[in-house]
């Protein structure tokens, strides 16, 4: 997949300094966060899938989550909340998970953006050790990441800031 260049999508091009001060960085704007979404929705629409249920993944997936659900017409929402239990960034705790999953449920999976995609990786398994049939998404993907999402707009080089960080 080729790298995206996000200052075609940025109106204007526009950058901040990231909260640990290393750098400059592209900044989304809400109206273009939502045409991204309204892009992404689309792609999902296409494949022809129906979805039973959306989970963000907590926190970066709940905005383009609530957004794709008016986009797909699907009226159940929920999240699942994942954190590093240690400094090393290996281990994935659940403080939060979807209930009821029952065995068959069409689950789409989402989160803004994926940078290693340890959280989705770890996300998607719960939800099918439940029985969930899971299908993902994700806005944009780094060209580090471990896992490739069903749906995405593409890889860029630096992930962005949304405007709902």
């Amino acid at each position: 997949m080729d790298v995206l260049s996000l200052r075609n999508y940025n109106r204007p091009a526009h950058t901040v300094k990231p909260l640990s001060g290393t750098g400059m960085v592209i900044a989304i704007f809400w109206d273009e966060a939502s045409s991204l979404i309204a892009k992404l929705g689309a792609t999902i629409k296409a494949d022809g899938e129906s979805y039973d249920l959306i989970v963000a993944i907590a926190r970066g997936g709940f905005v383009p989550a609530r957004l794709l659900s008016g986009h797909l017409g699907v009226k159940r929402l929920a999240s699942i909340g994942l954190v590093y239990e240690d400094e090393t960034r290996t281990s994935l705790g659940v403080y939060a998970f979807p209930e009821p999953i029952v065995e068959g449920t069409r689950v789409l999976l989402v989160e803004d953006a994926l940078e290693s995609g340890k959280s989705l990786i770890r996300a998607t398994e719960l939800l099918r050790e439940r029985g969930a049939i899971v299908k993902t998404a994700a806005l944009f993907i780094s060209q580090s990441v471990l896992i490739q999402p069903d749906f995405t707009l593409g890889v860029v080089a630096d992930i962005p800031v949304f405007p709902w960080e």
